[in-house]
């Protein structure tokens, strides 16, 4: 085979390696936002898809489809919370990116980046912004979070509440943070590059998750998707996942402050 030759293999590659990816975020976008039947069918899409990435060893694709593939399993299996899906998710993916010899290599963002007086400065930012957003949303819109407070706020004294807030802020912001600014940015980043299109698309896949969380609603999907804008680009500056970890905890800190201190005392 010629160099010409070679480097036209090489383009094809990059190309069919980028609409995988494209096209595998979709597919999870939709998941949440479409009746059972069609999300059903988005996961055997992913799936059909992942084959292929794996047959053409997209080094992109692959592993996003193997992450994407295990939720969709776990979610079907009957896992409950999408926090321990995303955390037994990541825990697989990343057993499959170290025991593939290929695909070492290639989770290059798990790294913990900078953490310098620009970043700290978005950082706070974020979380302020996010933080005003969450409460206006909350009591000028009095929306109905009574599943969430029953599924997460057993009868416990107010002090292990707290605790138990806090820790669960660390753990989720954690998971969230590895699946959309981890794996997901950095499949789009690689195969598109790292402008606005992979940003956006991370941030709608993680919009769409939070039609049924807090904040809820198609209103909370704009909100949510807003707020992986700006962990996407704090990624991007820290060079790393520190920065949008401790940017999320915090925000999720005020999440967990509005549902013990306000939803349940209705």
């Amino acid at each position: 085979m010629s160099i010409l030759q070679r480097q036209s293999v090489i383009r094809s590659l990059g190309k069919l390696d980028a609409l995988l990816v494209v096209s595998i975020t979709l597919l999870c976008t939709a998941a949440p936002l479409v009746p059972p039947n069609a999300a059903i069918g988005a996961a055997s899409g992913t799936a059909v898809l992942a084959v292929l990435a794996w047959y053409k060893r997209c080094r992109a694709a692959t592993p996003l489809s193997i992450f994407c593939v295990i939720c969709f399993g776990l979610v079907l299996a009957g896992v409950p919370y999408f926090w321990l899906v995303l955390a037994l998710g990541l825990l697989c993916y990343a057993g499959v990116m170290r025991g593939v010899p290929w695909l070492r290599g290639t989770a290059t963002w798990a790294r913990w980046g900078s953490f310098d007086a620009t970043v700290g400065f978005l950082s706070v930012a974020a979380w302020l912004l996010a933080a005003a957003a969450l409460l206006s949303w909350y009591l000028l819109l009095h929306p109905n979070i009574a599943d969430i407070v029953e599924a997460f706020v057993p009868p416990l004294p107010l002090g292990l509440l707290i605790a138990g807030g806090l820790i669960f802020s660390m753990v989720n912001a954690a998971v969230e943070e590895g699946a959309y600014r981890g794996v997901i940015l950095h499949a789009l980043d690689t195969s598109l590059g790292p402008g606005f299109a992979a940003l956006f698309l991370q941030a709608v896949a993680f919009g769409a998750v939070h039609i049924g969380g807090f904040p809820r609603g198609w209103l909370g999907v704009g909100l949510a998707c807003v707020f992986g804008l700006l962990m996407g680009v704090i990624r991007r500056r820290a060079g790393g996942m520190f920065a949008p970890w401790i940017a999320h905890v915090f925000t999720d800190v005020v999440i967990a402050g509005i549902v013990v201190f306000l939803a349940r005392s209705n």
